[in-house]
């Protein structure tokens, strides 16, 4: 695929997805204005969906540039594309701001509508959680750029330099303990007496499962419609199979072992986030997340040459993808709706509207660099 090739399918992809997300950012408005508490309930469980792609797609440069490997290569342009987003992603996180009384129990903790929460008042109050949030996106973003600036002045066929594996080094720490705190206050204070020390576990690989799904999908896409299937070794889909299928047995590891230590100790304070999943259907839907983020891609991927083949690939990719916004429907909707299973049309244009304008801005970074760092294509091409 030549560049002007590559930028007219970016365009395409580009505009597509901006018309989505304006039509649906028109209807969502609409609803908001009648329904203004169930908008703020589907927008919490959009902007998890979405934010967790630039998170986890930063991860994944950074680990790259720690462990080298021809699938951190393959990824790096889709990833810096992704994480590149970051800023637009913290903007929309104002109306989950503009929205706390509605989401937040504690957020109205004086009117002691939040069991548990007068303990944690020090912590859990409007103008911190604010602060924190905001230290978060900075810090993050800060060095998103940085890398990228740097990864800019080294060029695509220098080795790895210090600075760069320095920082991230020191990014993949500052991550791991931003997502300690972020999933606390922006999951887990959704029922404020509710803690789980293995939860930031479980959010931070459904980011990064998902980031790596996605650009995944994207390049199998790229390749399977183009002569990039050439390009690129047939290894490098073998390894980004692989890592697949370790991310969704780690995923499944840390949510089983999150289950199973609040199962077997039983205490009220732990097992209150379970019982507003424990009927109504929600069950249900916890074994549609298995089979999907679990139980079917490790199947599907077990096969040697699925891994090897981008189309077969990209639709295990999807699947992973769409068990991961079930995921996230999950971290939020039961607590507003503990008697059962209730979805919105708010929660479908809601979610349209924020993928439709985080992916106009993806493609549009996407364009603006290769696709493909000239280290990968100066590969020698064998199975």
């Amino acid at each position: 695929m030549n560049d002007m090739a590559f930028s007219s399918q970016c365009n395409r992809w580009q505009l597509r997805a901006l018309i989505v997300g304006a039509i649906a950012a028109v209807v969502s408005i609409i609803g908001a204005v009648f329904q203004h508490a169930q908008f703020f309930q589907s927008y919490l469980f959009a902007w998890l969906s979405w934010s967790g792609l630039p998170f986890g797609a930063l991860v994944i440069v950074m680990m790259q540039f720690l462990t080298g490997g021809k699938w951190g290569l393959a990824l790096r342009g889709l990833s810096t594309a992704a994480f590149r987003t970051l800023p637009f992603i913290a903007v929309l996180f104002v109306p989950v701001l503009l929205g706390l009384h509605d989401l937040y129990g504690w957020s109205n903790g004086a009117r002691g509508e939040a069991p548990g929460y007068h303990h944690k008042a020090q912590y859990l109050n409007v103008p911190f959680f604010t602060a924190r949030s905001v230290f978060y996106f900075a810090v993050l973003a800060i060095i998103g750029m940085l890398l990228r600036r740097w990864m800019k002045a080294r060029g695509d066929t220098k080795p790895v330099s210090r600075r760069v594996a320095a920082l991230s080094g020191v990014g993949l720490i500052v991550y791991v303990l931003c997502m300690n705190f972020a999933s606390t206050d922006w999951v887990m204070s959704l029922t404020p007496e509710w803690y789980s020390t293995v939860f930031v576990e479980v959010f931070a690989a459904g980011q990064f499962l998902s980031a790596l799904a996605l650009m995944t999908a994207v390049l199998c896409i790229f390749a399977a419609h183009s002569s990039l299937g050439d390009t690129i070794p047939e290894k490098v889909f073998q390894d980004l199979g692989s890592m697949l299928v370790a991310f969704v047995i780690f995923w499944a590891y840390v949510s089983f072992s999150q289950f199973l230590i609040i199962w077997s100790g039983n205490l009220p304070k732990e097992i209150s986030w379970y019982l507003a999943r424990s009927g109504g259907g929600w069950p249900w839907l916890a074994v549609a997340l298995a089979l999907g983020q679990l139980f079917l891609p490790f199947a599907l991927l077990l096969s040697r040459e699925r891994k090897r083949h981008p189309r077969r690939l990209a639709r295990v990719c999807f699947c992973i993808l769409g068990a991961n916004v079930l995921n996230n429907f999950w971290l939020v909707a039961p607590t507003f709706h503990p008697r059962g299973i209730y979805v919105h049309w708010l929660d479908l244009t809601v979610w349209l509207a924020l993928g439709g304008f985080w992916f106009a801005l993806f493609f549009y970074f996407l364009k603006q660099q290769p696709l493909l760092p000239q280290e990968l294509l100066e590969v020698p091409q064998h199975g």
